[in-house]
This record gives structure tokens, C-alpha cells and sequence, in this order.
């Protein structure tokens, strides 16, 4: 007696609720994400092969490009606005609701803090076009002309569990990276973090 042959239903599957749920995620992230500021100078770090990583949070970053370049930054925008409060208190300098937050927005910056006021009254079309000429420093880390010294001290004022990283352009000079230390030992500050590129280990290296 042949076998009784089943035939066979096609199966499908409604797709519709999953391409929803995916539409929604997708906005969500879109709506959420943060993007990140443009930098105000392109530093090409040197690497190394430490395993040790730079906090994410609560970060003073002090930046040097090749041509020896100052740059100032600090991870929260919150603290950004105190931080340019404190400089126009010091300075004299009163600043606008639009301003600052214009300056909230800058992940850093190298700008001289006469000049800054008006850089940030420009269009972001105007902003790209400048070429900004760093931050002013010396190598006493403590002359009058020193702007970095001003920047650090009232960040800190801002946020004192501020951490520090020094990162700086593989093709800077030293006498730069020195000013920039003769700026920190000057208001004691000795210790801080070097941002560098990553490089795979040798065979055998731990991180001790």
C-alpha cells in the first residue's frame, strides 16, 4: 500500500511588528546620540603599548600640535560654562547666554581669551575658516602672558577632581611640551595622564 502523501502548508511569518520595534530603536538611538564637536586641531599622537587607559570622565585635556600649538578642553559642557565664568569674572569680561553656550558646545579650543569673545559670536562657517593660534603659555608656566595657567586654575575652581592629559602631536617639539609642564609644576600640579595611540604588546610584556 503506497504512503500517504501530507501536503505541505508554506509557512510565513509576519514581519511587520519586528520592522517596527527596529524603526523605533533606530530613532531612539538617533534622537539620544550625542555628537561629538569637531577638534579644534588635528594631533596625531605617538603610540605606545600601555595598558593603563585615560578616565572618561572628569577630564582636563591639554593638547599640543606639531607646530607647538596650545589647546584646552574639558569633558563637560556643564563645567565648560563655569569655567569661562570664573575667566570673565578674573578678566573683566562678561559673557552672553549665547555665548556661552556656544562655548559649551567647543570640545576644545586655542584661542587667546581677548580674541575668544568674538570667535564665539561668529557662524560655525566663519569658525572652520579660522586658523586659531593656541593658547598663550611661556616657559616660567607663570608670566602675566600666560593664558594656560588661567585656564587650569579656574577649570579646577570649576571641578577640583579634574584629571589632567597631556596630549600632544608626535611631531611637537620638546621646548613646547616644556612650557606646558613649566605650566602645571608652577601651580604644583605633577602628576596627569599622556594620551597615546595604541600599539600591540611584545610577546611576554604585562602590564605591572
Amino acid at each position: 500500500m503506497p504512503a500517504v502523501k501530507i501536503k505541505r502548508a508554506s509557512s510565513t511569518v509576519d514581519m511587520t511588528a519586528m520592522c517596527d520595534v527596529a524603526f523605533l530603536l533606530l530613532t531612539f538611538f538617533i534622537l539620544t546620540a550625542q555628537f561629538r564637536a569637531q577638534d579644534a586641531a588635528t594631533i596625531e599622537t605617538p603610540s605606545s603599548i600601555s595598558g593603563i587607559k585615560v578616565p572618561d570622565k572628569d577630564i582636563m585635556t591639554i593638547g599640543l600640535d606639531r607646530e607647538g600649538k596650545v589647546y584646552f578642553g574639558i569633558d563637560n559642557q556643564q563645567e565648560r560654562i563655569e569655567t569661562l565664568e570664573n575667566i570673565g569674572a578674573a578678566k573683566g569680561i562678561t559673557f552672553t547666554p549665547k555665548e556661552k553656550k556656544e562655548f559649551a558646545l567647543m570640545s576644545n579650543f586655542g584661542m587667546p581669551i581677548a580674541q575668544l569673545k568674538s570667535y564665539l559670536n561668529l557662524s560655525k562657517e566663519q569658525q572652520a575658516k579660522i586658523k586659531q593660534p593656541g593658547i598663550p603659555t611661556d616657559s616660567t608656566g607663570a608670566a602675566p602672558t600666560n593664558e594656560l595657567k588661567e585656564w587650569v586654575y579656574n577649570s579646577r575652581k570649576a571641578n577640583n577632581n579634574l584629571r589632567i592629559a597631556l596630549k600632544g602631536d608626535n611631531l611637537a617639539k620638546f621646548p613646547a611640551f616644556k612650557d606646558v609642564l613649566a605650566t602645571l609644576q608652577a601651580q604644583n600640579i605633577n602628576k596627569f595622564n599622556l594620551i597615546t595611540g595604541t600599539e600591540a604588546p611584545p610577546a611576554g610584556w604585562t602590564n605591572d
